[in-house]
């Protein structure tokens, strides 16, 4: 009998501070562009996810860290804001990381501005081993710290799925890859894996062969391709609409995914 779980997804990374700006276009030095729109919100891959998880109605809980400044405070009333438990989200004295996205309207194109904040430290024992016990799946970034490392560990002892947002490679990704249950890889991602290889659908098998449940590699514009130990897909991207800011497109993408996966079997499959 399967043991009922209090949380459905928990991310697992530090809180990040975004300011969103949409503009024509970046202006040349000593030039000028107007600010067409603005928004704060908090960020940061898996964060985000968890966000649009929770809005799509599953239950969450995020793990990491954040400054004990202003960002870091509006970060932490936003995920309460979205209905996300944050009861393992530890202040640390310092600044909370901040990222300015630029959104480019004539060529769609984003350029970021980043502020490194505090990266604090979370033992095993506040990443808590029963905490991550009692959830279906924990959610992770590229982005290693001590709670990443508590987490996975605690994960594998449980048998609870790992879900991997592979956006950045960096050493020691492909070890990270390896331990995912669903693993979800950004063009730049895949390449570090295979290079040149545009096979994607026989390149996720090959993923799956050497244990992921599932992997899926983003296309952006071009859309996304997998495979599962049933089959492979390839999917085009979504249209008819007009695009604004793809800023946090992929991390939404992976809420939404991990939100069909989850409930498979109450839909008409993920």
């Amino acid at each position: 009998m399967e043991v009922e779980k209090t949380f459905d997804v928990i991310g697992v990374e530090d809180l990040i501070m975004d300011f969103a700006l949409q503009i024509n276009k970046i202006p040349k030095t000593d030039g000028m562009s107007m600010i067409k729109d603005s928004c704060w919100a908090g960020g940061g891959n898996a964060s985000s996810a968890i966000v649009a998880l929770s809005r799509l109605g599953a239950k969450c809980a995020m793990v990491g860290t954040t400054g004990n400044d202003a960002y870091g405070n509006f970060c932490l009333e936003d995920m309460k804001r979205n209905g996300v438990d944050v009861s393992h989200i530890k202040q640390v004295e310092g600044d909370t990381t901040l990222c300015i996205c630029l959104a480019e309207t004539e060529t769609q194109g984003r350029s970021f501005l980043g502020k490194l904040g505090v990266q604090g430290v979370m033992t095993p024992e506040e990443v808590g081993e029963d905490f991550i016990r009692d959830c279906k799946v924990i959610h992770l970034s590229c982005m290693p710290s001590p709670a990443q490392v508590a987490a996975t560990s605690f994960a594998k002892k449980h048998g609870v799925e790992i879900s991997l947002d592979a956006g950045a490679f960096f050493p020691g990704a492909k070890e990270l890859a390896e331990q995912a249950d669903i693993l979800i890889m950004s063009e730049n991602f895949y390449g570090g894996l295979f290079g040149e290889d545009k096979n994607y659908c026989e390149n996720c098998k090959k993923l799956v062969e050497k244990g992921a449940k599932i992997a899926v590699v983003t296309l952006g514009k071009k859309g996304c391709a997998g495979a599962d130990k049933d089959a492979s897909f390839e999917l085009d991207s979504f249209s008819g609409a007009e695009i604004v800011d793809t800023t946090g497109a992929g991390d939404v993408f992976h809420g939404g995914f991990l939100y069909a996966y989850l409930y498979r079997d109450k839909t008409d499959g993920y």
